[in-house]
């Protein structure tokens, strides 16, 4: 046992080191800004017809426990969080974009390799921030209700 504990703390290092989405549980960190008086399905269904809308495409809707996230694509390199959360009788409503850091042409990676070695690989995900056109556009929707 003791001659792979090397091996698997380097494997973890690795791993913790790997670009990947943002955690929700940083997004669920965030103060609460849309707060909602509706039902959850309510919500879902305003969300995915506001993402559609925009030119995105809902491809999961996801439970996780009381929670409802709402994934959505545009083209391969843009994802969309929406996250709805219940708070009593209320709803919580908290959004994260991402988008995949991309070489651009000429830039050098930390080999100092051109993108001609790149064959296709990004640079992981980067968080965008707040998706605010998408969270307004569901607070008017909601609001009108």
């Amino acid at each position: 046992m003791q001659r792979y504990l090397p091996i698997m703390l380097a494997a973890l290092g690795v791993a913790g080191c790997a670009p990947g989405y943002t955690r929700a549980s940083l997004v669920y960190a965030e103060p609460a800004e849309y707060v909602y008086v509706v039902p959850m399905d309510r919500v879902v269904v305003v969300t995915q017809e506001v993402l559609v809308n925009r030119g995105w495409t809902v491809y999961r809707v996801e439970r996780a426990g009381p929670n409802r996230i709402i994934w959505a694509r545009r083209g391969d390199d843009d994802v969309v969080r929406i996250f709805a959360n219940p708070d009593g009788e209320r709803v919580v409503v908290r959004g994260l974009w991402e988008a995949r850091g991309r070489r651009k042409h000429g830039d050098r990676d930390e080999r100092n390799e051109d993108e001609g070695h790149d064959r296709g690989r990004h640079r992981g995900w980067e968080s965008r921030g707040q998706p605010r056109d998408i969270i307004t556009d569901i607070d008017v929707r909601l609001r009108a209700h």
